[in-house]
């Protein structure tokens, strides 16, 4: 019972973070997934959701309500807080983000030269998200298609590691409308969003399933190389002394917390 209630905690506010993780500008709700050591138990969970359902949604649960409880609370807080303190924002998230690095690289088995290839290769494919402007538009209600739309990048930024929602929604001008419609809870659109991520997410997970099945030392890998890339992209530069010690404390402080999270000895399934 106490192993069970400790799994709880850590998958509710690992989904906590994980949810502001996905409206948090350069951040992917999948790599924050990842370095929770979340990613891929939840990913087998929800695609064989009918078999034996009962176990999967006792795991599942709590993710989605911590994942909820970060969208509807960090929409509504994120807004003031990157406006006076976006960089230690940004540092402590660089440190959730790096904190999974060790469990993933126990997860891959192959030659060091191969390994490194396909490192190389998964931080190649997150830098055209370095092109992405940060030219939103003043806020405005979403239509019911760009709700839709809003939903389907979500599912992606969610179930594909790497892939910023946020960062694609600032480029179409969107994301100010996007934090209004979480925090002031437009259910129309939140409907149409729903809608399109439960889409885009069935689609992802049933392509990135096969990856891992079939290649897991390269898909692994090549998730290093997202993680790696991701840091790399939020990363805001440091500010002047003193306050570069708190965005490098902050940073470790984000590091800490990841593994004291994953080195709490829960089932993972």
């Amino acid at each position: 019972m106490r192993m069970r209630y400790r799994g709880f905690i850590h998958r509710f506010l690992s989904g906590i973070l994980i949810g502001i993780g996905c409206i948090l500008p350069g951040v992917s709700g999948g790599v924050m997934a990842i370095s929770f050591g979340l990613y891929r138990p939840a990913l087998d969970a929800l695609l064989t959701f009918f078999r034996d359902t009962g176990r999967k949604l006792r795991y599942l649960l709590p993710i989605a309500l911590g994942g909820c409880i970060g969208l509807l609370l960090g929409a509504r807080a994120l807004t003031q807080l990157i406006a006076h303190s976006g960089d230690l924002v940004l540092f402590l998230f660089i440190g959730f983000i790096l904190g999974g690095l060790p469990d993933l690289w126990r997860e891959t088995s192959a030659p060091l030269g191969r390994r490194m290839g396909w490192i190389l290769t998964g931080a190649a494919l997150t830098l055209p998200f370095a092109l992405l402007g940060a030219a939103d538009a003043p806020a405005a209600q979403l239509t019911p298609v760009q709700s839709f739309l809003t939903g389907l990048l979500e599912g992606a930024g969610t179930i594909i590691p790497g892939v910023s929602t946020s960062m694609v929604l600032i480029r179409l001008g969107w994301y100010s409308a996007y934090l209004q419609m979480l925090w002031t809870l437009l259910i129309p659109q939140l409907i149409w969003m729903g809608a399109g991520f439960a889409l885009s997410a069935l689609v992802c997970m049933h392509a990135v399933k096969s990856f891992f099945d079939r290649r897991p030392a390269a898909a692994y890998s090549t998730v290093m190389g997202f993680v790696l890339a991701s840091a790399a992209l939020v990363f805001p530069g440091f500010a002047a002394f003193p306050r570069c010690f708190a965005q490098i404390g902050l940073a470790i402080i984000g590091i800490i917390l990841v593994q004291q999270l994953n080195n709490i000895n829960i089932p993972k399934r």
